[in-house]
């Protein structure tokens, strides 16, 4: 998920300095804590000013990007989709004003999507902070980059929260000069490549999707 928004901060941000993130409460404690230390690795390194980052009140997590994911499932349940080419026209079809855009991430192509191992690398240099889930709001500014400010509730007392381990080495002056190590799809198992050959084939009606979304398996024995 941080390989994603990073991609999004470096392909899609408009050179803003102060960012304001809302999250949707589905994901797990480590994840949110890896989550928190990306972004303060980003002010500490200058990449922004200032961001925040609120988690929707639980019963109230519906928010407008859903709205874009309900157009993508509106769009593809009117639709045969057998290939991966033919779901990237979905997606990218199904709004009107060009909102939805699909990067299509495969073993055997080129992405501008570069996953990295983002959660290992941050933990050498940052703490986890302990009931993270009882904070709805953090702060993190470039004016006090090594402290967070939380707060349980909008209007509730704000705590600040010095999480950054002593051996953090970069600053704006020195960034890191090698990021996370690259992570690479591991494609799908033999067992799987020969069920989708044996069990969909057989379902797509043109030999050119068949092709495409179910190919006999580059080893001719069934693992």
């Amino acid at each position: 998920m941080i390989s994603l928004l990073d991609h999004f901060f470096t392909n899609y941000s408009l050179g803003e300095k102060w960012v304001h993130l809302t999250a949707d409460n589905c994901v797990g404690h480590n994840e949110n804590n890896a989550l928190i230390q990306y972004l303060r690795y980003r002010i500490l390194v200058g990449l922004h000013d200032k961001i925040g980052l609120s988690f929707l009140v639980v019963g109230h997590t519906k928010f407008s990007p859903d709205a874009y994911f309900g157009l993508i499932k509106r769009s593809y349940r009117r639709t045969q989709v057998l290939t991966i080419e033919q779901l990237v026209h979905i997606i990218e079809s199904s709004s009107k004003n060009g909102h939805n855009v699909c990067i299509p991430v495969s073993p055997n192509q080129t992405s501008s999507v570069i996953y990295r191992d983002w959660s290992s690398w941050l933990s050498k240099y940052f703490e986890t902070l302990k009931g993270i889930t009882n904070y709805q709001n953090e702060v993190i500014e470039q004016k006090n980059p090594s402290i967070i400010l939380v707060k349980e509730h909008k209007d509730g007392k704000e705590l600040k929260i010095n999480l950054t381990k002593k051996n953090f080495p970069f600053n704006q002056s020195h960034p890191p000069k090698r990021l996370p190590k690259q992570i690479f799809p591991e494609g799908l198992s033999l067992e799987r490549q020969w069920y989708l050959y044996d069990k969909i084939r057989c379902q797509i009606p043109l030999e050119k999707d068949q092709n495409e979304t179910c190919p006999k398996p580059n080893l001719n024995i069934k693992n």
